[in-house]
């Protein structure tokens, strides 16, 4: 279970990161956030970063757990 959630968690992590990369990139191009708009505001690019470091901790803690579980038992 554990390197089910690594796993996942590592492939939402670049999912996050290239969703920030093209949402950084319309910014910087000027064309409008309503591409990506909430239910009030815009997601920017800011709100995908937050998910690359969420996923990519989880991902370690997740991997490091496994290891170690695997480890004494």
């Amino acid at each position: 279970m554990e390197k089910l959630l690594a796993r996942l968690s590592y492939w939402l992590c670049f999912l996050c990161a290239a969703l920030a990369i093209i949402t950084r990139l319309l910014n910087a191009w000027g064309a409008p956030a309503s591409l990506l708009q909430g239910r009030n505001n815009p997601i920017g690019y800011h709100s995908f970063m937050d998910g690359v470091l969420l996923f990519t901790m989880t991902s370690i803690t997740a991997a490091c757990f496994a290891y170690f579980s695997r480890k004494s038992g």
